[in-house]
């Protein structure tokens, strides 16, 4: 629809508009008393004069960007990569031992967006304006750091844990650089997601949800950051907002534009884009391949290829095909992407969601034998239950994300072989898997069972999900991934508060958890798996289903074992008071131990504001046991505040004095280079074994006699 498209523009041009006003204030604001002031002294100015200086200078570099590093960055890199390299040379030699993979060079990049006026809703404004403490001169310091508008961009953060010696790195868990977007791209992206795991020499990938574009940049010199080309709509005429990105493995990335072309901004069908290496842009695009056609629940797509939605469930136009998550086992010759929902209901704000058919039940599978060609074979209708919901919004819709299995998990100590996928809803809280991708053609709705429920895991959080009224509805399930031995499945959870839906809704809890999948994935092997938490389950094999859907569920939920279905391992609640909670999330995959287990993973506290459903800007990160048990590392604390994780509800950023608050989306864990190969040997870990107890002489059973 091109009204959509004009009305987009628009919303582009009174972004401009607002960002020119705001610094003409804040220039107008620092004239009036005179002499600017210097950084360290503002006064009573509610916006650092730096601040405008600082925006007019990166705005106006169209095609690079400035690193504002911390005092010392690269002295710090080159100091712990040398001390690194010569234990590791050491070890080698049996001179010394190995040096932990936490002393170990490594960076968080995050992709985040400025949060500015447009984010906040007026419910929100009024309770901030009826608050007793919010005063006059209270009211211009809401403008800044919250509210003034910004560039978005991507902030460098020190993940590694200790020195070599094993003593803590002072410098962990800070902001090691801060880089910024040039305008007009910089402004109001809405940062999405990236790739969800980087590789030795990749460049790293980013998608702006609002303003169509891809960004690539290249980290060889990380913490320093090279913006390497930027891909504007023009460019991907077939298709429109893009979401998330997985390599092809021969330099090539696929990513997946959720919505319809530029004609028809963020209607239906979305399409993946191909992206070929370019020796200086980093990657270019190749081709775009629409992911269905319109009308196509009644015509069915390419290749033949049926839609299995209903006409409602396709509306506006008639097909599901909105891909959102994207997995890729070249090995396999086979991706698979999630459809999510039809994201001008997103995106356009205000327009809001009309109704849940604005959310898809359907998973694709492609071909990937040309991977500059991907080609549609697939589309499976997730199955619904096992919960009957009174909100009929809580059934199983909003398919986000899905997890491939990996090809080498053997080349780990118990690691198990696999041609599985996962995908998860984020209403109902669905888990589903398809045991062999490759075998998957035409309708492979039958061919997706539920596996496990965000609501089994909410119902194990104590207090906090014990008397949860629809567990998993509309619970905001999102990223997953699976752990490298293919046993163990990790999973956020976003929640969602309490009388969101009606005035008896409970919520849901936030939380990050994980599941024990080795025994689904052994059954896998031999052809066939029992566990169906939606159709019910035949335990014995018989070929008649011996549990419904509710009742495996309920077994599950005591902590019984039924049948192959996976285990909850452990789980971590989520303290969000906003609307919104951990949405995303990534694994250390270059810190893995002999058993495959990542020693770490990360998550962040934000979804898309203008939905509703907001975060309080939070990032932490988790330790990951060598059974796969999480827990928050105590240590990852806030440089300006020492509380638990890193706050992106800050003032000041690297040579950045008031750029404000920042939403934090997704992330990505990256080494400098040639210090994290696929080659690369895991460290070795130990367990903690359990001492058993001691048994004195005359301490039977019996007291102090032993029985005869």
């Amino acid at each position: 629809m091109k009204r959509q498209g004009v009305q987009r523009l628009r919303l582009g041009r009174m972004s401009a508009a607002i960002f020119v006003v705001l610094a003409v204030v804040a220039l107008g604001g620092a004239t009036a008393f005179g002499q600017a002031l210097p950084p360290s002294d503002t006064g009573d100015l509610p916006v650092d004069p730096a601040w405008l200086a600082n925006t007019l200078t990166r705005a106006s570099t169209t095609t690079s960007v400035q690193n504002n590093l911390l005092e010392g960055a690269i002295e710090n890199r080159d100091k712990a990569l040398a001390e690194y390299k010569a234990a590791k040379a050491k070890a080698k030699k049996k001179k010394g031992k190995q040096p932990s993979p936490l002393s170990k060079p490594e960076y968080l990049v995050v992709w985040s967006a400025k949060q500015n006026a447009g984010d906040v809703y007026g419910k929100e404004i009024g309770e901030l304006l009826s608050n007793a403490t919010v005063n006059p001169q209270g009211l211009a310091d809401l403008l800044n750091p919250q509210f003034l508008p910004g560039l978005d961009g991507f902030q460098v953060i020190d993940q590694r844990k200790l020195n070599v010696d094993g003593t803590p790195n002072p410098n962990y868990a800070k902001v090691v650089n801060f880089v910024q977007l040039p305008l007009p791209w910089g402004a109001e992206t809405e940062a999405h997601h990236m790739q969800y795991e980087w590789k030795d020499g990749q460049p790293i990938v980013a998608g702006g949800l609002y303003n169509d574009s891809t960004f690539v940049l290249s980290a060889q010199d990380i913490p320093n950051l090279k913006l390497q080309n930027i891909v504007p709509p023009q460019d991907t005429l077939g298709g429109s907002i893009p979401d998330a990105y997985d390599a092809v493995g021969d330099g090539r990335f696929i990513g997946t534009y959720m919505g319809g072309p530029d004609a028809d901004f963020g209607g239906s069908p979305g399409e993946v884009v191909v992206f070929k290496p370019d020796p200086e842009k980093g990657l270019v695009p190749e081709s775009e391949t629409p992911g269905g056609n319109v009308g196509g629940v009644v015509t069915g797509n390419a290749n033949g290829v049926p839609e299995p939605c209903s006409v409602r469930e396709a509306r506006p136009e008639g097909t599901c095909a909105n891909p959102h998550g994207i997995q890729i086992r070249q090995d396999l010759e086979r991706m698979v992407t999630a459809d999510y929902a039809a994201p001008r209901e997103i995106v356009l704000d205000p327009i809001k969601t009309a109704d849940k058919y604005a959310f898809r039940p359907t998973i694709r599978v492609w071909d990937t034998k040309d991977p500059a060609k991907p080609k549609l074979i697939s589309v499976g209708h997730v199955p619904n239950g096992p919960i009957e919901p009174a909100q009929r919004a809580h059934e199983q819709y909003g398919i986000m994300e899905d997890a491939k299995t990996w090809p080498d998990a053997t080349k780990y100590k118990g690691g198990l072989e696999s041609k599985g996928f996962f995908a998860g809803s984020m209403c109902g809280g669905g888990v589903f898997f398809t045991l062999d991708v490759t075998k998957l053609k035409g309708d492979s709705s039958k061919q997706w069972n539920q596996v496990w429920n965000d609501g089994l895991s909410q119902l194990a959080a104590g207090d906090k999900g014990k008397f949860l009224d629809e567990p998993g509805g509309c619970a905001g399930g999102a990223w997953h991934q699976v752990a490298a031995n293919n046993r163990v499945l990790f999973r956020s959870v976003q929640g969602r508060l309490p009388v969101s839906d009606n005035y008896f809704d409970q919520g849901q809890v936030k939380m990050v958890y994980d599941i024990d999948i080795s025994k689904l994935i052994k059954s896998a092997q031999d052809g066939s798996v029992k566990c169906d938490i939606s159709r019910g389950t035949d335990t014995d094999g018989d070929g008649k289903v011996d549990l419904t859907g509710i009742e495996v569920f309920k077994k599950l939920a005591l902590g019984k074992s039924v049948a192959d279905c996976p285990k909850l391992i452990s789980h971590i609640v989520v303290h969000d008071p906003t609307t919104g909670g951990p949405h995303w999330g990534a694994l250390d995959n270059h810190s893995v131990d002999q058993k495959g287990f990542p020693w770490r993973l990360t998550f962040s506290d934000y979804f898309v504001s203008r939905t509703g459903v907001d975060g309080d800007h939070r990032l932490y990160t988790v330790n990951v046991g060598p059974k796969g048990k999480l827990s928050y590392d105590k240590t990852y604390r806030d440089e300006k505040t020492g509380a638990l994780g890193v706050n992106f509800n800050r003032r000041d950023w690297p040579g950045s004095p008031d750029a404000g608050f920042y939403k934090p989306h997704s992330m990505v864990w990256v080494c400098p280079p040639g210090l994290c190969k696929d080659s690369d040997a895991p460290a070795v870990r130990g367990e903690t074994k359990k001492k058993k107890p001691s048994r004195k002489k005359g301490s039977g059973r019996h007291g102090g006699r032993q029985s005869k």
